[in-house]
């Protein structure tokens, strides 16, 4: 018996496979999540209607992370005078 064919038997391995391919599907979206990016949810939607894609994987992923950060706090007013 090879490693295939324990391998092939065993659902705990299907199971961690099939984990480790769907967080490799949303890398893009939990690295924006954590940079905090101020578009998450364009990533998001990007990321889930292109992700299947060649094309729309690897964007999402640059996206994620050349996207700006939220900024902690508001916007200067500065009145005119």
């Amino acid at each position: 018996m090879g490693v295939d064919a324990l391998a092939a038997d065993n659902p705990g391995f299907w199971m961690l496979l099939v984990l480790a391919l769907a967080v490799l599907y949303i890398l893009s979206t939990l690295i924006g999540l954590l940079r905090g990016v101020e578009n998450l949810a364009l990533l998001v939607v990007i990321n889930l209607v292109g992700g299947m894609t060649c094309v729309g994987w690897p964007a999402t992923l640059i996206g994620a992370f050349l996207m700006p950060k939220k900024s902690g706090r508001p916007p200067e007013y500065h009145p005119r005078w």
